[in-house]
C-alpha cells in the first residue's frame, strides 16, 4: 500500500509535484473569463445607462463565457479520452 501512495503523488527529494491536469487550459481561460468580467462589472455603466441593459449585457457575457468553458471541457475530455485508449 505504500507504493500506490508513492505513486498517486511523485516526489522529488527536494519537495514534490503533482502531475499535470488536461484541465488546465479550462482553468487559465476561467481566470481570464473573471477578469475580464470584473473590468466589465466596473465598466458597465459607462456605457449602457438603463440597468436593464446593464444586466443584459452581463448576463450575455454570463453565458457566451459559460458555453464556451463547457465546450472547451468537453473538448479536452475527449481528446483526454483518446489519448488514454
Amino acid at each position: 500500500m505504500n507504493e500506490s501512495k508513492r505513486d498517486s503523488v511523485p516526489q522529488n527529494k527536494r519537495s514534490f509535484t503533482i502531475a499535470a491536469s488536461p484541465l488546465n487550459p479550462v482553468k487559465f481561460e476561467l481566470g481570464i473569463i473573471l477578469f475580464i468580467g470584473f473590468f466589465l462589472l466596473i465598466s458597465v455603466q459607462g456605457f449602457a445607462q438603463s440597468p436593464v441593459a446593464q444586466i443584459g449585457i452581463l448576463a450575455g457575457y454570463g453565458i457566451i463565457s459559460m458555453l464556451w468553458l463547457i465546450f472547451r471541457t468537453k473538448r479536452l475530455l475527449a481528446q483526454s479520452g483518446k489519448s488514454h485508449e
